[in-house]
């Protein structure tokens, strides 16, 4: 299912997944922390009913935060690259963490015999080191392509043409910039330097 998610909520699936579960706790937990020893005062009645409270107080606040991250690996970006209508769509690049300080733009133009260019526009991107190499990709459930790796200017920029296939565009929901090996990878890196449509 991982290779459904967009790249970053991938990279949370890993890291939760590698947490491992969580401990079981001791049976006897519960009875032990809630009982009042024999002898016990009212004060220590009072302590048990504090944290009988507290723990109906926690569990909802426990629930809305393991809700608020399936929801975040559940939501997928509506918007698909290409226009319903056929028009040249140009898509807003975000930056994420591996360029910080970057951004860009994706012109998407089709053209009648089903192929298109997308004109990618990159700005302010930081070297992408010895050996490494822009790529940018097309991704939808479970799909990722490589639309072909680029290098940047001195000083981040770079505007590059990039051709996708006759019947090769359609259903692609996402358009993002890897810093990847010099060559290209054949999946996308978490060094994830663009990313749009902004969700």
């Amino acid at each position: 299912m991982s290779d459904q998610l967009e790249p970053e909520l991938e990279r949370v699936a890993r890291l939760l997944t590698a947490a491992g579960p969580l401990p079981d706790a001791p049976a006897s937990m519960r009875e032990r922390a809630l009982a009042v020893p024999d002898g016990g005062t009212v004060a220590d009645a009072d302590l048990a009913a504090a944290a009988r409270r507290r723990r109906r107080r926690l569990r909802p606040q426990a629930l809305l935060g393991i809700a608020a991250v399936v929801a975040a690996i559940a939501i997928v970006p509506t918007a698909l690259v290409l226009r319903d209508d056929g028009e040249a769509q140009s898509i807003e690049l975000a930056a994420r963490e591996f360029a910080p300080q970057g951004g860009g733009t994706a012109q998407v133009v089709a053209h009648g015999d089903g192929s298109a260019t997308i004109s990618l526009k990159v700005w302010k991107m930081p070297k992408p080191g010895a050996g490494k190499t822009y790529e940018a990709w097309l991704g939808r459930r479970g799909d990722r392509r490589s639309l072909g790796t680029f290098d940047t200017d001195a000083t981040g920029n770079a505007t590059v043409s990039l051709k996708v296939p006759p019947g090769e565009l359609g259903g692609y929901r996402w358009i993002w910039v890897t810093n990847e090996p010099a060559g290209g990878s054949e999946t996308p890196s978490e060094r994830t330097a663009l990313w749009g449509p902004p969700s």
